[in-house]
């Protein structure tokens, strides 16, 4: 059987952590907002002249999705709070950590599990 219990992929901005949780309601907000099926998430960040807009909706909408998963009340954040605290020195993690955050909510099929697909 595969483990699907949500990952939070942890992440510091501005000096706190924050969870990122990507789940359904963050797959339907990306496909949303951009028009794009979420399996063009990757080509969505790796656009130099573009990669703003989506790294600022996508750190946002993953950051309040893990704040709403983990029922701590803590408000939300919004656009212009992320915006401020992402640099060019901490760009390029933070477009990897999204990029890892959407793998690990991936379920993973165990070894035993007779339904995996072989490779």
């Amino acid at each position: 059987m595969s483990d699907l219990r949500p990952v939070h992929r942890k992440i510091t901005l501005g000096g706190q952590e924050f969870g990122l949780h990507f789940d359904l309601n963050a797959i339907d907000a990306i496909q949303e907002r951009f028009d794009i099926p979420i399996s063009e998430l990757p080509g969505l960040l790796t656009n130099e002249r573009t990669v703003v807009q989506p790294i600022l909706f996508i750190l946002t909408t993953l950051i309040n999705e893990g704040i709403d998963d983990s029922e701590s009340g803590a408000p939300h954040v919004d656009e212009k709070w992320v915006g401020r605290k992402i640099t060019p020195a901490n760009l390029t993690k933070l477009q990897s950590e999204i990029l890892l955050a959407f793998s690990d909510g991936v379920p993973r099929a165990d070894e035993d599990d007779p339904n995996a697909q072989g490779e």
